[in-house]
């Protein structure tokens, strides 16, 4: 698929174009706009409130022979008073301005960082921001057009078409939660930046860059930062029901809190005709697991009624629980089928912000 990077006022033409082409034949690609087109470019147009500059500049004394250098990338806000950007632009101990548009200027709180999505929240003194309006997730299917918007020109936004082409957990990231693939354009500033779908409602945060399709267990993910990328590469987003939950631990803990049940699951590939639920492969003395009585050897069949076959699987629906909910755990010891209800414990990482 050919995608170009636009500026807003762009899109009109491009949509007019995309929008004939839609009717000609009936095995064209999707019509990535809605046949309105203009109206898709106003929606877009509104935006520039919510789609914010970011300039972040670390602390003097960590950068060679006291230099600084800044970054700048893309925020949306989050509410009135909170941002929610990547982990890239906080910086510890170092300051970070918001450029609201026509002059304005605010300093910023770093109020947490989650390195394993990759999203940071910073914070205005006072409300000021306005607030995109959220999709709900179930509209994010493989195949759906969306827009990419970002801001490091201060007075609009610009925007790059793109679909999504891929969504589930990636090994490669080591966010244990749904990641949107998206193939569209990747250029300087775009990491921070919202997914919109052609009502502009926020659907996704864009996170990082990396490989499509099933990735190497060694493949790197990185910032979308540079204009050129591999010709296979998409941009990795964070849908948006997440990013809130995320931002809201950091807002209220300054990290993030995960389910965790205290086990070590037996990982690479399966042994044949080995198909049976996730093994346990330890347990961890005093955590949940422990107290809840799950023993090394025993098969996790299903979590709260839902069938898992890999650890990914498990990982996934356990990350998703707060420590403190109870769970049930179907559980295969030897010939017996047991239930096992279990309290989910807390995986904390160490806080991580910064009150200037």
């Amino acid at each position: 698929m050919k995608n170009r990077l636009l500026s807003i006022g762009a899109l009109a033409a491009l949509a007019a174009t995309l929008s004939f082409a839609g009717t000609t034949s009936a095995e064209s690609a999707p019509n990535p706009l809605r046949s309105d087109a203009g109206s898709f470019v106003g929606i877009l147009d509104s935006l520039h409130e919510s789609i914010l500059t970011i300039v972040a500049v670390p602390d003097v004394s960590q950068g060679p022979g006291g230099k600084r250098k800044r970054l700048i990338g893309t925020g949306v806000a989050r509410n009135e008073t909170d941002i929610v950007t990547t982990a890239s632009l906080a910086f510890p101990n170092g300051s970070v301005r918001i450029l609201l548009g026509e002059g304005v200027e605010r300093d910023a709180t770093l109020l947490g960082v989650d390195r394993q999505s990759n999203i940071a929240v910073f914070r205005l003194d006072r409300p000021l921001l306005h607030s995109l309006h959220r999709a709900p997730p179930q509209s994010l299917a493989v195949g759906t057009w969306v827009a990419v918007i970002s801001n490091i020109s201060i007075s609009r936004p610009q925007a790059a078409l793109g679909q999504v082409v891929g969504r589930g957990e990636r090994i490669d990231f080591p966010y244990a939660g749904d990641v949107l693939e998206i193939d569209a354009p990747s250029y300087p500033g775009l990491a921070g930046g919202a997914v919109v779908n052609e009502d502009g409602e926020w659907v996704a945060l864009i996170v990082g860059r990396g490989m499509q399709g099933p990735p190497d267990a060694g493949a790197r993910v990185d910032a979308p930062t540079s204009p050129g990328s591999p010709a296979n590469s998409v941009l990795l987003a964070v849908p948006v029901d997440q990013v809130d939950r995320i931002a809201g631990d950091l807002v209220e803990h300054g990290s993030v809190q995960r389910g965790f049940l205290g086990i070590r699951l037996k990982r690479g590939p399966a042994a044949p005709g080995d198909t049976l639920g996730v093994r346990v492969d330890g347990v961890i003395p005093g955590g949940p697991a422990a107290l809840a009585g799950i023993r090394r050897g025993d098969r996790i069949l299903a979590f709260e009624g839902e069938e898992v076959k890999t650890p990914g699987e498990l990982i996934l629906l356990v990350s998703a629980m707060r420590p403190g909910d109870e769970a049930e755990l179907t559980v295969l010891r030897e010939a017996d089928i047991l239930p096992v209800k279990i309290v989910v414990g807390a995986s904390v990482s160490g806080p991580e912000r910064r009150n200037r």
